[in-house]
């Protein structure tokens, strides 16, 4: 069965530090950047692992724990070990920057 993938957009609070990492691919080398969002719903919490690869990770060496970002792409799953593993890959992303309010005189 092939399954297409279902593109959304997410916003959320950046959980701990990013993470990069370098790997070979075809005789070349690929930067892949991890990080955890947590998204919040009334008095629930939902926390989503996203990777993102290529120059797009270039972007995030500017994000900082507490960042609001917004990210879109898919979600993918796979399995190991009997165990299931949901990641969110990530086709474009920003920084979304809080508007200072303006004091009235």
């Amino acid at each position: 069965m092939n399954k297409k993938n279902e593109y959304i957009n997410i916003n959320g609070n950046l959980v701990g530090e990013v993470t990069t990492l370098v790997f070979r691919n075809d005789d070349e080398d690929v930067s892949v950047c991890n990080f955890t969002l947590v998204k919040k719903y009334g008095d629930g919490k939902e926390y989503i692992n996203c990777s993102v690869y290529g120059k797009k990770t270039e972007i995030t060496k500017e994000f900082n724990k507490g960042d609001y970002i917004h990210v879109f792409g898919y979600f993918n799953q796979r399995v190991k070990d009997d165990k299931t593993y949901k990641n969110f890959i990530v086709k474009s992303l920003n920084k979304i920057e809080k508007k200072e309010k303006k004091e009235e005189k």
